[in-house]
């Protein structure tokens, strides 16, 4: 089987898209497969750049033209046609939909990544996010996706519910979705040599759009610091989003920030470095396809607190303290019991490792192949001879 899987979603700026693509590459060609892989880029550096950090030998090629641009979605049908490709990956949700009418199989299968719906979800999720200002174009582009790929793989059984739900498919189409969990990079693993911060910190990890809920967790901080150890601190790492000023402000207006960190993009080592030495790393978002920093902490040893919400009780099961979204005064209180009690710490710190393992990209990889190589068995169907 000749596999074309899209690396053009690898930017040179780190991203969880880029990064889940890198693992999975990573983790497909560990495994002993028989199949020809190809690697599409659009940037011949950045391709070899890739390669070489992931000692990837698969042939790769650059394509003169991005995701999203119209020759894309006329240009790549015909090339994957013409390289005798017999299954496409794109790891987000953009494909080239003339190459893959709606109801029929041509010779090219299609593998779309949708991580989730968030913009659908709630409509207010980013409200000053292209997604949300061109929300017709987006919904749209989502369903023709859902209708004309050939199997969907989504990384929660809650992202799939929605996309059923939000998107449409028929009850006969339900069983191209595959669930398959991200794997996490093998570095995410306890560190006995590594000391947690005294004074305690706090750890946020993630975007300020408004369904991650930081300014609750900036609220909540003030409100239970009175609890907490002398001088626990609020570290946020994550981009800077001039769009969204509101955490910020109450910042402000409480007086926290000579208690707080924040700091934008780190690299991969700092990261890590800091959920080993955080006391406890907080996600209250409303909605998470996934939520990796709950997988990434727990495998880290680093309790967790996290929403009861979407997909997050699904990945920490019963080794975070869960708190509804929106509550502030609940997540002040589970702030301090984990702050201020010991035992509560020791349970959450031990159990995370071991159901971490669970996500790891071996299996993810293994995963995935088998939804490669479950599409070979189904008959084809011409294109129409009008398909680019």
């Amino acid at each position: 089987m000749r596999i074309a899987l899209d690396a053009r979603w690898i930017f040179q700026q780190s991203s969880g898209i880029g990064e889940h693509t890198r693992l999975l590459i990573k983790g497909l060609q560990a495994l002993d497969t028989p199949h020809e892989w190809i690697l599409l880029f659009d940037d011949e550096e950045l391709a070899e750049q890739v390669t070489r950090e992931l000692g990837c030998t698969w042939e790769k090629e650059i394509l003169p033209y991005g995701l999203f641009s119209l020759q894309n979605q006329i240009k790549l049908p015909r090339w994957l046609r013409r390289n005798k490709v017999e299954v496409y990956h794109s790891t987000n949700y953009m494909m080239p939909l003339p190459g893959f009418p709606r109801h029929r199989r041509g010779k090219v299968r299609a593998v779309i990544t949708i991580h989730d719906l968030i913009p659908m979800v709630f409509r207010d999720h980013a409200p000053r996010s292209r997604k949300s200002r061109l929300y017709p174009i987006y919904a749209l582009l989502m369903r023709e996706v859902a209708a004309r790929s050939d199997a969907i793989v989504t990384v929660s059984q809650s992202s799939r519910d929605d996309i059923i739900r939000l998107l449409h498919l028929p009850k006969k189409a339900r069983g191209k979705i595959r669930v398959v969990y991200n794997g996490l990079h093998p570095r995410y693993k306890p560190d006995p040599d590594t000391a947690r911060k005294d004074p305690p910190e706090i750890l946020y990890v993630g975007r300020l759009d408004p369904y991650k809920n930081v300014p609750q967790l900036i609220s909540a901080f003030g409100e239970s610091r009175k609890k907490l150890p002398l001088g626990t601190r609020l570290r946020i790492i994550g981009p800077p989003d001039e769009r969204y000023p509101e955490a910020m402000s109450i910042a402000r207006q409480l007086d926290l920030f000579p208690h707080m960190d924040w700091e934008g993009h780190v690299d991969d080592t700092t990261l890590l470095e800091a959920y080993r030495r955080a006391s406890v790393v907080v996600l209250p978002s409303h909605y998470e396809g996934f939520g990796l920093p709950v997988a990434e902490a727990m495998a880290c040893g680093t309790p967790v607190i996290c929403s009861n919400a979407s997909s997050l009780p699904e990945v920490a099961g019963e080794d975070a303290l869960y708190v509804p979204p929106g509550d502030l005064h609940a997540l002040a209180d589970a702030l301090t019991e984990v702050l201020s009690t010991p035992k509560t710490a020791r349970r959450l710190a031990e159990a995370g490792p071991k159901r971490a393992q669970r996500f790891t990209v071996e299996t993810m990889a293994k995963e995935t192949l088998a939804v490669y190589e479950s599409l070979i068995s189904i008959p084809s169907t011409p294109n129409p001879e009008t398909t680019p």
